[in-house]
């Protein structure tokens, strides 16, 4: 299979945890090449270690062009460090090379929570839910959008009125939320950039049989969301407890 997995970790997380989605990783991407970049050496594939860097999405986005530049594979798959996948999800190729493709049948599960425990164990889903996590798309294409990110959330006026970036994925950030962030003087010449990267790229789902699971902690990136479908035991993955001890 023409295809590499691209693994992104910025270090910060429940020892585990780590481990446990690593070895998920491994079992599930079978034969597949692995390259992974982390803030801190690890030893897990192809490892590039970038150093400390800020939690925003321009350093996630600086990782991930820091691994596609050694890519030699037609398509990539993105792994987060906090994700479990299925052998489903990695067999998984695009029907168009244009499209950015985002396996919707994703749960969250919350193992922690200092504001709501009263929902840990609780496993919840947003419909057609399109995350940087689950995309599998076509090398180049994804070398582009990248890029194309990475300019303009580098740019010292948006990094002012943006810090975190703010510059969603390919093929999903809405039209008018954009807009709206692009309104001001300062970051009025990074508009038409904005403008055109809505337009250059196409985002669809895919659906794999069996569900992945994004593992929803204390110190996620985009903290700890709960969606509208929720319950507390997942066919195949079972309840939080077996996740957990999954081996």
């Amino acid at each position: 299979m023409d295809k590499t997995v691209v693994y992104l970790t910025d270090n910060m997380l429940d020892e585990n945890i780590f481990n446990l989605c690593q070895r998920n990783i491994l079992k599930s991407i079978g034969n597949l090449p692995l390259i992974s970049v982390s803030h801190k050496p690890i030893d897990f594939g192809e490892n590039i270690c970038c150093g400390v860097m800020d939690r925003n999405s321009l350093s996630i986005n600086r990782q991930m062009m820091m691994a596609l530049e050694r890519v030699e594979t037609k398509y990539i798959a993105i792994a987060e460090h906090d994700c479990l996948y299925t052998e489903e999800h990695f067999s998984f190729i695009p029907s168009d090379d244009s499209v950015f493709w985002y396996n919707e049948n994703v749960w969250m599960l919350q193992t922690c929570s200092e504001a709501h425990p009263e929902y840990n164990g609780l496993f919840s889903m947003f419909p057609q839910r399109k995350v940087n996590s689950q995309l599998i798309c076509e090398t180049q294409l994804m070398k582009k959008s990248t890029q194309d990110r990475i300019d303009m959330m580098a740019d010292p006026a948006w990094m002012a009125k943006h810090p975190t970036g703010r510059i969603g994925e390919a093929g999903h950030m809405d039209y008018n939320h954009a807009m709206r962030l692009s309104v001001g003087r300062s970051v009025a010449h990074i508009r038409e950039k904005l403008k055109q990267y809505i337009l250059d790229y196409k985002g669809e789902n895919f659906r794999t049989k069996i569900p992945n699971v994004d593992i929803r902690h204390e110190h996620n990136f985009t903290k700890n969301r709960r969606g509208p479908k929720r319950k507390y035991e997942l066919p195949y993955w079972g309840r939080m407890k077996d996740v957990l001890n999954w081996s």
